[in-house]
């Protein structure tokens, strides 16, 4: 897996954690406070875990502001009380930023586009 650094809601520098999957976008509790991004709590669901467990998510971040270096995107975000990762960028995401990674001697690649 690897990270990228991102702007929440323009206000949070953070880590992004790309992880192909998970099926959708989800951060952790106390980076969401830090965006001061309103939540949805009625939108809410079980998540499956890596694990082969489940959690339950608290609520959803109804388009989340998610900026990589000037490229703005959305999402909706589903937040999680706990967990091993600040910030996951499922699928959609990528899927909408059409991300591309590419490895050489000197590492990984990884570009994003402007949907």
């Amino acid at each position: 897996l690897h990270e990228i650094h991102i702007t929440l809601n323009g206000m949070h520098s953070e880590l992004g954690l790309l992880d192909e999957g998970s099926e959708i976008v989800v951060i952790r509790e106390d980076v969401w406070k830090k965006t001061n991004a309103p939540i949805n709590p009625d939108v809410r669901m079980r998540m499956q875990t890596a694990n082969g467990g489940s959690q339950e998510l608290a609520g959803c971040l109804e388009m989340l502001e998610i900026d990589v270096e000037g490229i703005k995107t959305w999402a909706h975000a589903y937040v999680v009380p706990d967990a091993p990762y600040r910030l996951l960028l499922g699928q959609p995401w990528q899927r909408l930023v059409r991300l591309s990674k590419t490895e050489d001697i000197n590492g990984v690649h990884i570009t994003v586009h402007d949907p």
